[in-house]
């Protein structure tokens, strides 16, 4: 027997519900702005909070901004915004 599976969801950056690949969409932390003030005033870390996912759109505008500052693109892997095979783990 086979099958299909998907997750649907609000993008963390533009809110757009979208289906996606629980396993393979790009995601950020639910806290990742905390994360990242943290970070610049050198204090500890706090843990990660839930993952959010990162619908294709925003993914492309993320790749060019980190583009136009000379960091190399998030990797998008393939099959992220398709149905996966097989029955969820």
């Amino acid at each position: 027997m086979s099958g299909a599976y998907f997750a649907a969801g609000p993008c963390a950056f533009c809110g757009l519900v979208f289906t996606f690949n629980p396993e393979r969409v790009p995601s950020i932390p639910s806290n990742a702005w905390e994360i990242a003030e943290i970070a610049e005033s050198s204090g500890e870390p706090p843990a990660k909070g839930t993952m959010l996912p990162v619908c294709g759109d925003c993914m492309q505008k993320v790749n060019r901004l980190r583009e136009q500052h000379n960091m190399p693109p998030l990797p998008i892997l393939p099959g992220a915004y398709d149905p996966a095979e097989g029955f969820p783990p």
